[in-house]
């Protein structure tokens, strides 16, 4: 009894401790300024799930569990503040406005600027936006993003090229691409590094030697004040990269990995054997010939052969990549480094692009007054291309073309079993009467299966600065930088492939491209504070850089035996089939650049840029270009009369800016007069190539940017409203000659057209929601952007397919005949001439040519459509008038829910993928051609279908479509484990689930409203030809750290 009594009083005095440790907190939040209560803040115990909130009255209840607990006080627009337990029972915190957005710092390679110093249009991409994304170059996952940014991922190809653009497209006949900086260094202008078939055989984009995940953020420069210390290259705008680098304290190592499944969105939708039979000898029957297709059993199954093309073309595919880093550091040294290595396949059958890549970057301070640091990245890619879009050869071309009564084997084995023709290796006739088709039909398997297109990328780029601080305030900067690219180009086409393969009884053909490039920077700045108010930051210096591009091209026909796939010596038939070549050309800049910034107070801001550079490609009368910039900026918010009266206003500022940039993408021999081998009668000897212009001279873009950066409620809702206006002139065009006077071409490279670029862009982040569980953040950006072209050579046209280049009109303005329907009485298609007349076009057998234009009723002849009667569709082209995104990240406890949506409109696509397959030439169609007329189906937007019948499917507004989309870019749904540290010992456990081009919205029947076939040309834009679809792409990924 005695004992139980013992065990019981121990038991209470236990407990009694126990109590004594956990008790409750009480207390009151308030706003540090004005001493105002605030509602909703989250006070937690750090380390714990434990918490509460203050109600509106800004009082708190807490239970702790002992001394050592922590607790936390946290606010949306507030600082947070982390306290130990106090020894009492009250705790009343105040909270202090938090202006981290403020202290935000916009890199623009020379100088850091904190953001609410900035007086020029910029726009900052945090690296999370990129990182961890089923994309092959960073590039790809911009689009929406940031305000005056349009991005068009402009094929479903792995490596593909990508146009951006930056506030419209800033010239009509060199590249509107952006200037790319990484870390300081200027990467090299190329956007696409493969040459066979001036290369738009199987393309590949250089920025998919980048691995994103490396990359911490990426700023966007805009206007003339942000861009103007670039100069000469600054005219599209400048992309600046900032990749990832160690900081103090431990080491922390990191694992990521992510596997993708990617298929095509939206693949055309194309007509199967027994349909395809049916329309093609109903084309036939309407034109009074007899049947044209017919089945065939070639592998004698006593079935008729079918294939689904499609199918055999585009698969699943699967991506997988893995990146291990590491970072750290302490007060002399920090570093950081990855290694990743990424295979991508393609969902078009045998692409696939395998990319291994490391980093080092590594910062040292052995002295306060010393720093210096080196970055180094090495990656090296091999790309198995596949011929596409603009090609009959092109796997999806042919894919899409192919007949599908018709097998994919023979039953012979010859040909390496593939159904082919032998007197041509073409895809087999099967028995179709293929004298009624319009091109040649080659097998889509092929071309993939029995060659290739591949090319091996390697790329360094490095770079190793010094910095010096001899005094206070002054610091001197050096650094140089490399951008080193070798492509190894490698084609085959075997002996029974279609085309080069068949015709050279096997052809490799190989080409190495080098690019090196290297950038010399040395500059000095200068800040100082004078009476507490005065604030100046001057910066000078000098900049050399030289880039180097050769080329040697070789190629071998009629190797000895289909075995051999190389070239090697004496493994090929004679030398009559040998090719050599190569190219060499080199330009180089020197460039002089200063900044003086000054503020009064933090309210009064102005700032000068100036930068001259001599650049060896221009004319030797202007090798030196001078562009200079200015910008004003007043923070209102700093105004006594507002700062003290207007509380739910936590910043605001007006800023504008002016400044002339200038674009020098140009050949590196533009300027000159060349001479090249030529042939006057049977006499060999040189002739003139190219007339050159002592006078050329940079395109020059005028800036101008009026803007307002706001923000509210305690920073919860931040605004960035800007104007702009870009002016370019000097636009370098071909001028036109007298052909009599010999020159080459009948044209004069030189300076003499003009445009404008003007529109509004509006930015909004906000957090609607912020409570202890529960956190919704989102952002949205919108542009709105016209274009005009003021002046060309002697105001004419610049054409490009049925898009120009017109004084007083949107640069690619298309230029069209138009389509008026279809007659319902008849089903011939209807036709405006050039006044607007409505004529209609009878394809019917027997008709004299003469007889078949009529009037819509048929009773009178009428003079025939043609291209004189195409007109300006005014206002229409290719370039979107308005574009934008939406981002929203949800977070709940340890779920993340982030949902981007991105738009565009006010273009229009030439849909000629539609065109071409509503052919009534002998081909497959797609299944819109089952809606042709008939007399039991009048009421139709597809006319009747005549074997052979061109006029109708002529190039009209009949395939132009309206672009605006709406998409549905990335779902990704994210769980980080909490406590992961106490129970793994790890510092971050994350697994997610995304799905990216989940869903589209538009009235355009193409594949997608994003393709553009014509890549990066500047007038042509806006062209579907057979473009491969993009992908819609599902992943799972896992981010690690210890």
């Amino acid at each position: 009894m005695k004992r139980m009594l013992l065990l019981m009083f121990f038991s209470v005095l236990m407990c009694g401790q126990v109590l004594a440790q956990s008790r409750v907190i009480t207390g009151k939040v308030t706003d540090a300024k004005d001493g105002a209560p605030l509602p909703g803040v989250t006070v937690s115990i750090k380390g714990t799930s434990k918490g509460t909130i203050t109600n509106a009255s800004g009082d708190y209840r807490i239970e702790i569990s002992g001394p050592s607990d922590v607790l936390v006080y946290s606010f949306i627009g507030y600082g947070s503040k982390e306290l130990p337990a106090p020894e009492g029972a009250l705790r009343n915190v105040e909270l202090v406005i938090d202006d981290r957005t403020l202290q935000e710092v916009v890199v623009t390679g020379y100088v850091d600027i904190k953001k609410k110093d900035v007086t020029a249009s910029t726009a900052n991409i945090d690296g999370s936006k990129i990182n961890n994304k089923p994309i092959q170059s960073f590039d790809q996952a911009l689009d929406g993003l940031a305000a005056g940014v349009n991005v068009n991922v402009q094929s479903g190809m792995v490596g593909d090229a990508v146009a951006i653009r930056i506030r419209g497209v800033n010239s009509i006949s060199n590249s509107a691409q952006p200037l790319i900086v990484v870390d300081g260094v200027p990467l090299n202008t190329a956007t696409n590094l493969n040459v066979f078939n001036s290369g738009n055989g199987t393309r590949f984009n250089p920025l998919a030697d980048i691995n994103p995940n490396d990359i911490a953020s990426v700023d966007v420069l805009k206007d003339a004040a942000a861009a103007a210390l670039y100069g000469s290259r600054a005219a599209n705008g400048v992309i600046v990269i900032t990749t990832k680098r160690g900081s103090k304290g431990a080491v922390n190592v990191g694992y990521n990995t992510t596997l993708g499944w990617a298929r095509g969105a939206r693949i055309p939708k194309v007509l199967d054997g027994d349909r395809f039979i049916a329309i093609q000898n109903e084309k036939a029957s309407n034109a009074n010939i007899a049947a044209v297709a017919a089945d065939i059993d070639v592998n004698q199954d006593g079935q008729p052969d079918r294939t689904n093309w499609i199918d055999e073309v585009f698969k699943t595919g699967f991506s997988q990549t893995h990146q291990l880093n590491f970072s750290g550091g302490g007060d002399k040294a920090q570093y950081y480094g990855s290694s990743e290595y990424a295979d991508m396949k393609g969902f078009v059958v045998t692409n696939r692009l395998r990319r291994g890549s490391g980093r080092i970057n590594l910062d040292l301070t052995p002295k306060p007054w010393l720093k210096a640091g080196i970055s180094l990245y090495a990656s090296r890619a091999l790309n198995n291309g596949v011929l596409s879009d603009g090609l009959l050869a092109g796997s999806t071309v042919a894919g899409y073309n192919a007949p599908p009564n018709v097998p994919i084997y023979n039953n012979t084995g010859d040909y390496g079993g593939y159904y082919l023709n032998p007197a041509n290796r073409d895809l087999g006739n099967g028995n179709n009467n293929v004298a009624f088709r319009l091109n040649r039909f080659f097998h889509p398997l092929t071309t993939v299966y029995m060659g290739r297109n591949d090319n091996q990328s390697n790329r360094t780029l490095a770079s190793i600065y010094g910095e010096l601080t001899p005094v206070a305030g002054l610091k001197i900067t050096s650094r140089f930088g490399i951008d080193y690219i070798q492509n190894f180009e490698d084609q085959y086409s075997g002996p029974d492939q279609a085309g080069l393969g068949f015709g050279f009884n096997g052809l490799v053909q190989e080409n190495l491209l080098r690019l090196n490039q290297w950038n010399w920077s040395n500059f000095a700045s200068y800040s100082r504070t004078f009476a507490q108010l005065h604030n100046m930051t001057l910066t000078a210096g000098v900049e050399y850089q030289y880039s180097k591009r050769t080329e040697l091209f070789t190629g071998q026909g009629n190797l000895a035996d289909d075995y051999f796939k190389y070239i090697y010596d004496g493994l090929f038939a004679g030398t009559d089939n040998s090719f050599t070549g190569g190219t060499a050309s080199a330009r180089a800049f020197d460039s002089y650049f200063g900044r003086l910034a000054y503020n009064y107070g933090g309210k009064y801001y102005a700032e000068f840029a100036f930068r001259a550079d001599a650049y060896s490609g221009f004319g030797i009368n202007n090798r030196r270009g001078y562009f200079p910039s200015g910008s004003v900026g007043w923070r209102i918010y700093e105004e006594s009369f507002f700062k003290d009266n207007i509380d739910f206003v936590n910043d605001l500022k007006l800023r504008a800016s002016y400044g002339v940039v200038g674009n020098s993408e140009i050949g590196p021999y533009a300027a000159r007069t060349l001479y090249g081998g030529g042939q006057y009668a049977d006499v060999n000897g040189l002739s003139m190539a190219q007339i050159g212009d002592p006078n050329l001279q940079w395109e020059s873009s005028r800036k101008l940017d009026i803007g307002l950066d706001a923000s509210f409620l305690r920073n919860r809702i931040s605004l960035v409203l800007d104007y702009f206006n870009n002016d370019v002139d000097k636009l370098v065009l071909d001028a036109p000659v007298l052909r009599t006077v010999g020159v080459p071409a009948s044209s004069v490279t030189t300076n003499i057209g003009a445009m404008r670029n003007t529109g509004f862009e509006i930015t909004v982040n906000a957090t609607p929601v912020e409570s202890k569980d529960f956190t919704w953040r989102t952002s949205a950006n919108f542009t709105s952007i016209k274009n005009k072209i003021k002046k060309l050579v002697d105001g004419t046209d610049i054409i490009s397919g049925s898009n120009r280049a017109s004084v007083g009109r949107p640069l690619g303005v298309f230029y069209m005949i138009r389509w008026a329907g279809v007659n319902p009485q008849t089903g011939y298609g209807l036709f405006m001439d050039k006044t607007g007349t409505v004529k209609m076009y009878n394809p019917s057998p027997g008709v004299a040519t003469a007889d078949r234009w009529t009037t819509p009723d048929g009773s009178t002849k009428v003079t025939a459509i043609t291209a004189s009667d195409a007109v300006y569709l005014e206002g229409v082209t290719g370039y979107p008038t308005w574009f934008g995104g939406w981002d929203n990240t949800l977070s709940y406890k340890g779920f993340e829910l982030n949902i981007q949506v991105q738009f565009s409109g006010g273009n229009s696509v030439l849909n000629t993928t539609r065109q071409g397959l509503m052919t009534n030439f002998l081909q497959n169609n797609i299944v819109e051609i089952e809606k042709r007329w008939t007399p039991t189906n009048t009421n139709t937007s597809v006319p009747k279908i005549f074997l052979t019948d061109n006029i109708t499917t002529q190039t009209s507004t009949r395939w132009l479509e309206k672009a605006d989309y709406l998409r549905l870019k990335t779902v990704m749904l994210g769980y980080t484990f909490p406590n992961i540290k106490q129970k793994l010992g790890m510092t971050n456990l994350r697994l997610y689930v995304a799905g990216d081009n989940l869903a589209l919205l538009t009235g355009y029947s193409g594949q997608d409203p994003e393709i553009n076939t014509n890549r990066t040309a500047n007038i042509a834009f806006g062209v579907d030809s057979r473009g491969v679809p993009l992908p819609r792409t599902f992943s799972i990924g896992l981010n690690a750290s210890f």
